[in-house]
């Protein structure tokens, strides 16, 4: 599908409608991001509004714009008051992926000084500071977005690392890639079980079609009706 005709919308246009904060402005200029929000607007409108999201198509800045939606989603805003708490979990089919998104996120988050942005190692086994650094601690603070591989995200928080109260959202990208490389579903069950409660905003993305009925068996009765976004 063609991305929507430029007549109808222009970024100037959008920007305002999406009342993006002006930190994420900032940031998301570094990549003239702005310029391209027209094409995502039927992916990023939805998921800053609060529904629960399932996106199917090759979009291809897909990572930065559903980075753009959690950092406009999440509060963002420095409070010492308030303990830290982890609000946005991004499920990633690789290491390597997650590593990418949590770069892109923390370039976009560059003017939220608050932000914090962990990406879960390969293994724990030497992993000690890392473990520590999701934990927070007395001179830091719990990661605001944490990003990893099915596998570590499960670990983390069937050991206690990862705390899931206080998510308000629950992003999978790239699920039909994530399942395409054996992950056990029994695993992402169990992720959707812990992290999204009542409260919880879910988003999946899946680059292509075929696996629609899969994907919808193993989502559906942790999104109950989603908004769904088709090939841009």
């Amino acid at each position: 599908m063609a991305h929507p005709p430029p007549e109808r919308r222009n970024s100037k246009a959008t920007t305002l409608e999406l009342a993006l904060k002006p930190e994420l402005l900032q940031g998301m200029s570094l990549w003239n991001l702005a310029d391209e929000l027209p094409c995502y607007y039927q992916l990023v409108h939805p998921i800053v509004q609060g529904h629960h999201v399932l996106a199917q198509g090759p979009f291809p800045l897909k990572r930065m714009y559903l980075v753009v939606s959690i950092l406009q989603r999440i509060n963002t805003a420095i409070s010492s008051d308030l303990p830290s708490q982890c609000q946005a979990l991004i499920i990633s089919p690789t290491f390597e992926l997650a590593w990418t998104v949590k770069s892109i996120a923390r370039m976009m988050a560059s003017e939220m000084p608050s932000v914090n942005v962990y990406c879960c190692p390969r293994g724990f086994r030497d992993a000690h500071d890392k473990i520590v650094e999701l934990q927070g601690s007395e001179m830091g603070r719990v990661p605001d977005i944490v990003v990893g591989p099915p596998g570590m995200i499960w670990a983390c928080i069937i050991h206690g690392w990862l705390k899931t109260d206080a998510i308000a959202m629950l992003v999978f990208e790239g699920m039909d890639d994530i399942l395409d490389r054996g992950y056990d579903e029994s695993v992402l069950q169990g992720i959707l079980q812990r992290v999204a409660h009542g409260n919880t905003q879910v988003v999946v993305q899946s680059d292509s079609l075929y696996m629609w009925r899969r994907i919808w068996k193993l989502v559906s009765d942790f999104m109950p009706s989603p908004v769904r976004v088709w090939d841009i």
